[in-house]
């Protein structure tokens, strides 16, 4: 119910028809009775919680009935909280606007690029979603200026697809976002180095199979003052708070040894480089080793080579096992395909932006096919594939399930076409209204 006329009228009255928020008095303005603290928030219909109000500044908030005949002053707490919901309203207009800036930014940045879809070039859309993802970058402490480089490597890396672009750009994103607190909780804790001294037994045993490793491989024994070199980066890197795996420091004191390395902290990085390289051999080897079905098979390409090495290192740097990667590579190569999905998570996968389903869909079309024909698809063919593929997705009327069976089927006759084997659950109808994928 409203308030009564006579509760208004003595409002009015007693705040001399004046709002009490602004000053501005009848008839100069059109006066209503407002709620300081409103219903919603706890506030009363006594009058110490009503005031006069002009229209600007009236908040339109609903009321119940008074029976109070006897108007008394507007409580002090009302008013004060009042002002304090003024305050908070442009504290809360000030916290928004560089979080609407972030956003801008990068909407910008994103809109500036377009990607190529087969015969034609396209700008990639935003999904729905992507403002809460900014905000929660922004929340997290990520830079703005960090976002140009992030979106041109999404844009410009060619295994990922173009409806995935903008989850591979946040996964980018997070690993720098982790990144920045990594150094952000390097600065704040306090240094815990030790001044170098003599080495442990691990040091020892790594300068004894670098020394090894040294003479063996280069046919000549390190000098002195080399060997002293290496053990001096050995006792740096003790000395520090970083602990480093025992195992994984005498694989790179035999590398660094083995290729004239005479610091540790330059073997550990070559090591590494040289671990995501033999992942890439080993999928290239998988690729092209014979199984009796074929009596030559043509090695991968540069560009897939490049392609998996992308691959290898984005899974590396998100902290996803070498174990892992080589699994996933090795069953890629097996199936003659360029994309590691295969024993890798969900999480994992956003890492490289490769479509699990899609590929799983591929894998099983391309096997069917070397069983029936004796030999792999080509890249033509699989090419071809791959976009009836897309043109199915895009139309939508398919189960999941039936997908890859028609995949297998159409494998199985060498057709690149897996629709002429997939059942659509339409009428007649509905099929002759909705051709496949919008296709002529």
């Amino acid at each position: 119910m409203a308030v009564s006329k006579r509760l208004r009228y003595e409002i009015l009255r007693r705040d001399n028809h004046t709002c009490r928020y602004c000053g501005t008095s009848a008839p100069d303005v059109p006066l209503r009775v407002d709620h300081v603290t409103p219903v919603a928030l706890g506030g009363t219909d006594t009058p110490d919680n009503l005031v006069a109000s002009c229209e600007p500044c009236n908040s339109g908030k609903s009321s119940a009935t008074v029976d109070s005949a006897v108007v008394a002053n507007v409580s002090d707490d009302a008013l004060r909280w009042a002002d304090a919901m003024k305050q908070a309203a442009e504290d809360l207009r000030q916290l928004q606007a560089p979080k609407n800036e972030y956003r801008e930014s990068f909407r910008k940045t994103w809109s500036g690029w377009t990607r190529e879809n087969g015969w034609k070039t396209e700008r990639v859309e935003l999904p729905d979603s992507w403002k809460g993802s900014l905000d929660a970058f922004y929340a997290a402490g990520l830079p703005q200026e960090v976002w140009p480089d992030i979106v041109e490597k999404a844009m410009t890396n060619p295994t990922v697809r173009i409806d995935n672009t903008f989850r591979y750009a946040c996964g980018i994103g997070w690993r720098m976002v982790k990144e920045l607190h990594e150094r952000a909780q390097e600065i704040v804790t306090p240094s815990t180095k030790k001044a170098p001294g003599s080495l442990s037994l691990i040091g020892q045993a790594a300068v004894d199979r670098w020394a090894r490793a040294w003479a063996s491989d280069l046919e000549a024994e390190p000098s002195g003052e080399l060997r002293a070199q290496f053990a001096r980066s050995l006792m740096e890197l003790e000395a520090c708070s970083e602990w480093t795996d025992p195992e994984q420091l005498i694989r790179a004191a035999i590398f660094g040894g083995s290729t004239g390395v005479s610091t540790i902290q330059d073997a550990m990085a070559g090591a590494t480089d040289q671990e995501r390289a033999d992942v890439v051999i080993e999928w290239c080897d998988a690729w092209t080793e014979l199984d009796g079905l074929s009596t030559y098979i043509e090695p991968p390409d540069t560009f897939l080579l490049r392609v998996v090495q992308n691959q290898v290192d984005d899974l590396a740097d998100g902290g996803v096992s070498l174990d892992r990667i080589r699994r996933a590579a090795l069953l890629a190569g097996s199936h003659h395909s360029s994309e590691l999905h295969h024993g890798l998570r969900p999480n994992e996968l956003e890492y490289t932006g490769v479509d699990a389903f899609r590929h799983r869909a591929v894998d099983l079309w391309s096997r069917s096919f070397r069983a029936g024909a004796n030999r792999w698809p080509e890249a033509e063919e699989r090419s071809a594939f791959m976009n009836h593929y897309n043109r199915v997705v895009a139309d939508g009327d398919f189960y999941l399930n039936d997908v890859l069976a028609a995949a297998a089927a159409a494998g199985a006759y060498q057709d690149t076409d897996l629709a002429t084997c997939l059942p659509r659950h339409l009428s007649v109808l509905e099929i002759a209204a909705q051709p496949l994928g919008g296709a002529a």
